[in-house]
């Protein structure tokens, strides 16, 4: 089965769908790669849902090993393998055994994904094409619902390197606007899971929208002494500033390419934010009380 999201297949598309024995669930009009799963999920067949993506490349043996997997333990509802680079190297950095809830790596029991109402559909904004952390959510919900979880790095798949073009780094910054929308549903679970660093013992949240927050105020407070004649603090400021955008920076590996976009991301980024509260908030069940959530 194979989900479309707002388009269809064309016609060469449809016939190498059928000559491999798969058929295609088409949605209308886009409705985001969360109604794009559940479409796919109610019109396919299975007892499990295996869900990937069209830019990844399973291993030969992707399906047998996890069914395998699932048929030796029974009460296993979700079983996630193994989302790889091309250079072998993991996709997402993990924190102990906790699942990371790719979509792009995950095999679900039909009916616990029934039972929890599969993919929430509002982490979507059809106007701008804004999707993001519609993955977590399920995950979260599911864990809430009691899921029994397991990892397992048998059942494999390759997914390109993220984030290689120019303007990446801008809608990078621009699907943040679901954050507030993800810390409403699940404050606990955002709070703990979502962008935590750890160094050691120490526990890092949110740097990313940290040290955005930080470079906005810097750059204000630059102006802001320049314009009463304090060069020097200016300076101090500017060079907080720079510090903060080269962390920032450091995500796209310090491309001086992306020097000048990466320079625009937090003001994008907490415009996102704030963006996101306000749309949480007419949703009608209120907003979260700060954008560092």
């Amino acid at each position: 089965m194979v989900s479309f999201d707002g388009v269809a297949p064309s016609t060469a598309i449809g016939q190498r769908l059928r000559a491999m024995g798969a058929t295609a669930a088409v949605s209308a009009e886009r409705k985001g790669p969360g109604a794009a799963r559940n479409l796919g999920a109610r019109q396919a067949t299975g007892v499990v849902i295996a869900f990937t993506e069209d830019d990844c490349i399973p291993a030969p043996d992707w399906l047998a090993t996890a069914v395998a997997r699932l048929e030796r333990e029974p009460d296993l509802d979700v079983l996630e393998g193994a989302t790889l680079l091309p250079d072998g190297s993991p996709a997402r950095r993990r924190h102990g055994d906790r699942l990371s809830w790719l979509p792009t790596n995950l095999f679900v029991r039909r009916d616990f994904f029934e039972r929890i109402g599969g993919y929430c559909e509002r982490f979507f904004d059809a106007r701008r094409g804004i999707y993001f952390r519609e993955d977590s959510d399920f995950g979260f919900t599911a864990l809430e619902a009691g899921a029994r979880v397991a990892l397992d790095s048998t059942p494999h798949v390759v997914h390109p390197r993220e984030h290689r073009g120019w303007l990446d780094p801008i809608r990078w910054a621009r699907r943040y606007e679901m954050d507030p929308l993800l810390a409403l549903r699940h404050p606990r679970a955002f709070r703990e899971e979502i962008e935590v660093v750890w160094l050691g013992p120490l526990r890092l949240r949110r740097p990313f929208v940290r040290a955005s927050v930080g470079y906005v105020v810097a750059l204000l407070a630059a102006a802001a002494a320049a314009a009463i004649g304090e060069s020097g603090v200016a300076a101090w400021f500017l060079g907080l500033a720079a510090l903060l955008v080269c962390f920032l920076w450091s995500k796209w590996s310090l491309d001086p390419r992306k020097l000048p976009v990466v320079l625009l991301v937090p003001p994008v980024l907490l415009a996102a934010l704030i963006r996101g509260r306000v749309r949480a908030y007419a949703a009608g069940a209120g907003a979260p009380s700060s954008i560092l959530r």
